[in-house]
């Protein structure tokens, strides 16, 4: 009875943390769908010009968001250890860690921008690829000051309030496309440089909204005397860097990872990039749950760090590996019993169908594995572990499933769908060092 109170309490804790984060994360989901909806409507060179651009912004992006990611635990383990000063100063030295790299990240697309006439891309689109960048460009400082206060927030125990954000965000964006994009309201019809001012305008209300409720929301109202009373300084700060960086590259890493093998669809057939366009994209049905799970463990194992609580790190962990087994479970079942119907949402190509089908197959086995290393790899963020995750990462990915997937496709003879082949190898390594790694730190705690 004692067992199932504990873990009751648990999973109710655990659920309560992710599940906004999921809601967030599928209303962005959502939005860059409409997004490529919406440019679509503008014609094929705005949409390929788009499509060059997000490439290379998702990186920055990604990589942004994943440097974010190191304020969580380090606020999380203080206030598990209820040092409530040491808080304000991880918020003030955080959001100036996130602001310089907002900066130097917008620096690093300044250079993409000189360098988009030399990346052998077509004439037609070289003009609105520059012109688009510049726009998302000024974004990344106000997206990076959101994101510091997120991971405060989260730190703290708080997924809901940067979820509603999100979701205001994610209006404010698609009435901004709508407006700008096609000339409504006595606007001007700017075309796909609309797509950019209505992204632009979502990050900045993102930034100004947590401002103003951090400092106006009665929940925060602690924290702000904590902000106030600290002081900038330049060794937590670079903590943060130094956390930061390593968290980045590891999503870089991963985000890449999928990329090449896009590459390498290409290498095949364009029915065979079609078709792995369809099959990733079912995937994130999965991805989305797991990496919700993986930020509420991250939010739990830091507490309990900081309670110096063994068990209860292994109790946050087990939870979310269960809750994350039960939708494993129900999503590979969707995905081997409908793995022919599933594809008929992007297209009537029956050869298409057929390949994305065996890729989802594909997809089904490697779901458990997947689950796996993203709750792990929220659990290694919760002891602030980040630099052995990042090489197991590295080696998984770039080592392992790359080349495997490589071999499977072009000199074993499968095709297409050996591309696929790679994702259960890399990411059962990956499920099994970070594993290894857990126990190690746990043995140490």
């Amino acid at each position: 009875m004692k067992f199932w109170k504990q873990h009751s309490t648990e999973y109710k804790k655990t659920l309560s943390l992710s599940i906004p984060v999921i809601i967030a994360q599928a209303g962005q989901i959502t939005v860059g769908l409409i997004d490529n909806v919406m440019i679509g409507q503008l014609g094929t060179t705005p949409f390929a010009a788009a499509s060059f651009t997000n490439t290379l912004f998702s990186l920055v992006l990604i990589f942004g968001m994943g440097y974010s990611f190191a304020l969580t635990p380090l606020i999380g383990k203080n206030y598990g250890e209820k040092d409530y000063a040491s808080i304000g100063s991880w918020i003030r030295n955080g959001l100036m860690a996130n602001a310089f790299m907002g900066v130097a990240l917008a620096a690093v697309l300044l250079i993409l921008y000189f360098l988009i006439p030399h990346m052998g891309q077509p004439e037609s689109i070289l003009q609105a690829s520059q012109d688009y960048l510049a726009i998302l460009m000024i974004s990344v400082v106000p997206m990076m000051i959101f994101y510091g206060f997120k991971q405060f927030a989260e730190g703290v125990g708080d997924t809901k309030t940067a979820m509603k954000i999100m979701l205001w965000a994610n209006l404010i964006n698609v009435v901004g496309n709508y407006l700008f994009m096609y000339g409504k309201m006595g606007l001007p019809e700017l075309g796909l440089i609309g797509a950019g001012v209505g992204t632009l305008m979502a990050r900045t209300f993102m930034a100004i909204a947590f401002i103003i409720l951090f400092h106006r929301n009665e929940k925060f109202k602690f924290f702000v005397k904590l902000y106030q009373q600290s002081r900038f300084c330049w060794d937590k700060c670079l903590q943060v860097v130094k956390l930061g960086l390593p968290l980045g590259g590891q999503l870089v890493m991963e985000a890449s990872a999928f990329g090449l093998c896009a590459i390498m669809m290409g290498w095949v057939s364009e029915t065979g990039l079609a078709a792995h366009q369809v099959a990733i994209t079912l995937s994130t049905l999965g991805f989305m749950i797991y990496q919700g799970l993986g930020a509420g463990t991250t939010i739990r194992v830091s507490h309990y760090k900081g309670e110096n609580n063994s068990l209860g790190i292994k109790r946050a962990t087990k939870t979310a590996m269960h809750l994350m087994y039960l939708y494993c479970a129900l999503l590979m079942l969707v995905f081997i019993g409908a793995r022919n119907i599933l594809p008929l949402m992007f297209t009537n190509n029956h050869t298409v169908i057929n390949l994305a089908a065996q890729m989802l197959v594909v997809c089904s086995i490697f779901q458990l594995v997947d689950g796996i290393q993203i709750v792990l790899a929220g659990t290694l963020r919760g002891f602030a572990d980040a630099r052995i995750p990042v090489m197991i990462t590295f080696v998984s990915y770039f080592v392992i499933s790359l080349p495997f997937s490589y071999l499977s496709a072009f000199v074993w003879g499968f095709g297409a769908v050996g591309i696929w082949f790679g994702f259960p190898v890399g990411l059962s390594i990956c499920c099994t060092l970070f594993q290894l790694r857990y126990k190690y730190l746990l043995k140490r705690f």
